[in-house]
């Protein structure tokens, strides 16, 4: 570890922003309207909830394995060749008419972008001097997210010319730009530079994810507070769609909101993790989460869900910044993408059974049914979310001692 801190870090570089910016441009695209253009082809809430089950657990079931290899054999490759793929499943969602053909897509897709993740975070470690981590992941961050608010701004405009109630045609033309950025950013990655390391050993040994104490305490809190979010997840859409009936438009505009604040609170959080410490801006990002579905159930207006994602691209901000950062901090040097991979999957593990409880608790047993059932669990989420996400109080600071 001495020795990996004397190292000087990279210089950040056009390429390195330019793929991250393209990586969230097709993320923010495809996340945003993929649950959308579910419905729009007939999908239920039942049928929503495995969505998203599917989704989180192929997103992160094998990120542990993905980041090993990244560490072993190096990031860019991974990279390259996960967005690739990505690229082309998005391609085939233009062709779905059917909510069942969708789940083996999403599925697919979901492994791709794993395939790239935790190489992605563990590649922004390597241009991050210790003493300023959560300064300059944060800031390379937020450039990127400027491709996700592009993305919108484009959706934005090509949503106004569109006319009536929104249809699976709505939503073709963001996943093809999905899928284009998709590929740009496999291409683009491939002009970065990273560290190389030297592994010493080629077999992962669990005892040392399982007996760092720290890691496994925050993966503990990463799974309680995975069940508790993504309670909500299958129920958001349909208050975008059934309740208040938003074109593509207003979503676009929804997710501008929540982009600028992202980049915005990005800019700040990475400097007071570097002054004061990671903990603080964990427990603030999973606390302030709570406020999204609060406002999603009390909504009556769209403009009110634009508050939600206010709160949401806020949370979300900071948990870009203190996420990657915290798994870098406890991690050895050879081991980077490993610890950031193994909290990306306990997380992902964790929403998979939220994601499931929240459809089916709303569906099946709270007994008012329709959109007072999914306003009802909202409000559980709700509460979840802000209690799970205290608990991050107990987490261990990460932050290295001495730093000024």
């Amino acid at each position: 570890m001495a020795e990996e801190n004397r190292e000087e870090p990279l210089r950040i570089s056009r390429p390195l922003i330019l793929t991250g910016g393209f990586q969230v441009f097709a993320d923010q695209l495809y996340n945003r309207f993929i649950q959308l253009l579910a419905i729009a082809v007939g999908a239920t809430v039942d049928q929503l909830g495995i969505l998203n089950a599917a989704k989180s657990i192929a997103s992160n079931v094998l990120q542990v394995f993905f980041g090993r290899m990244a560490d072993r054999y190096g990031k860019k490759r991974f990279i390259a060749v996960g967005r690739f793929l990505n690229g082309i499943i998005l391609a085939g969602v233009i062709f779905i008419e059917a909510p069942e053909w969708l789940i083996p897509l999403i599925i697919l897709c979901s492994i791709f972008v794993s395939m790239a993740l935790p190489a992605w975070n563990s590649l922004l470690g390597d241009y991050a001097p210790e003493g300023r981590r959560g300064e300059v992941i944060g800031r390379i961050n937020s450039l990127a997210q400027i491709g996700g608010l592009s993305a919108m701004l484009i959706a934005l405009a090509i949503s106004l010319s569109q006319t009536g109630a929104s249809t699976r045609a709505s939503y073709l033309p963001v996943m093809a730009m999905a899928s284009g950025a998709s590929f740009l950013s496999s291409v683009l990655v491939m002009f970065t530079k990273e560290k190389h390391r030297v592994q010493a050993t080629k077999a992962l040994d669990f005892s040392k994810l399982i007996g760092d104490i720290k890691l496994r305490r925050y993966l503990i809190l990463n799974t309680s507070y995975g069940v508790g979010m993504a309670f909500a997840w299958p129920l958001f859409p349909f208050i975008i769609t059934e309740k208040l009936g938003m074109p593509v438009w207003q979503v676009a505009i929804l997710a501008i909101t929540e982009t600028g604040a992202n980049i915005v609170t990005q800019r700040f959080a990475g400097k007071f993790m570097d002054r004061t410490g990671r903990r603080p801006i964990i427990v603030f990002s999973r606390m302030i989460m709570a406020l999204a579905p609060l406002s999603y159930a009390l909504a009556t207006s769209w403009l009110h869900i634009v508050v939600a994602e206010i709160f949401l691209g806020m949370g979300m901000g900071a948990w870009m910044s203190s996420e990657s950062t915290y798994a870098i901090d406890l991690a050895p040097g050879e081991l980077r993408a490993t610890y950031l991979a193994a909290s990306a999957t306990a997380f992902g593990l964790a929403s998979f059974a939220g994601s499931l409880l929240g459809s089916y608790v709303t569906e099946h047993v709270l007994t008012s049914g329709g959109l007072e059932a999914i306003n009802t669990g909202l409000l559980i989420s709700a509460v979840l979310r802000l209690v799970l996400g205290f608990a991050y109080m107990s987490a261990y600071e990460s932050r290295p001692k001495g730093q000024p």
